[in-house]
């Protein structure tokens, strides 16, 4: 099912927000189609260590979970404001033989559950556009995350996502220097590094175009 020719635009930016109906199948496999070389950059990056605990923000239906449960005795969890996809998750995360060590749970960004220093590493990919503001966002990162501990977000240029007609609706497009003024204003995390990842994919209208992302990896102080 091809979700761009099913879906108007509002409503297609609307799914990629939080994935919902029936709809939200084809949406998530549209997403992990779309957006696979980016999550395994991201994930390269992060570089999960043995027993570590991740949380990722955003996951969908958790399919690239298992990339970051290869190193021994790592552990996982996503946090989803969509309900279809922590059903579809849990059950990718059975079926994968990894519910022993990881989940998906409903909740948002701005309030995690999570008790703090308990994470050592974040993990967010294609999810600030829907972050109204990166403070308090960056806080409860930096909340959760014990000294030392890693957070890697990857996000799309904003030049090049204007060129995407669904961000108009309800997408916040921040600059990388504007992710280092809050990362900076928080006063929580270290000057960050940046990775530039850019691949040639197809648009929504079949249009062959240059994606251009930026990686950055900061540490909690």
């Amino acid at each position: 099912m091809d979700t761009d020719e099913m879906l108007d635009t509002p409503t297609l930016a609307a799914q990629l927000r939080q994935p919902h109906g029936d709809a939200a199948p084809a949406v998530a496999d549209s997403m992990n189609r779309s957006n696979a070389g980016l999550n395994h950059a991201a994930i390269d990056a992060l570089a999960v260590r043995p027993e570590e605990f991740v949380l990722e923000i955003g996951p969908g239906n958790a399919a690239f979970a298992p990339a970051l449960l290869e190193a021994p005795g790592s552990r996982y969890l996503g946090i989803e404001l969509s309900l279809e996809m922590v059903h579809a998750g849990n059950a990718r995360l059975i079926a994968a033989g990894l519910a022993d060590r990881a989940a998906l749970q409903l909740g948002d960004a701005n309030a995690l559950a999570q008790d703090d220093a308990t994470v050592d590493a974040v993990l967010a990919v294609n999810t600030s556009y829907f972050w109204p503001v990166l403070l308090p966002v960056l806080g409860e990162f930096a909340r959760v995350l014990r000294p030392g501990g890693r957070l890697c977000l990857a996000f799309g240029d904003p030049i090049f996502m204007r060129t995407l007609p669904f961000t108009a609706h309800g997408f916040h497009l921040y600059s990388r220097d504007e992710f280092q003024h809050a990362l900076h204003a928080s006063g929580r995390f270290t000057r960050p590094s940046w990775h530039s990842h850019q691949e040639t994919g197809t648009s929504n209208d079949g249009r062959q175009l240059r994606k251009h992302f930026h990686i950055l990896l900061a540490r909690r102080r």
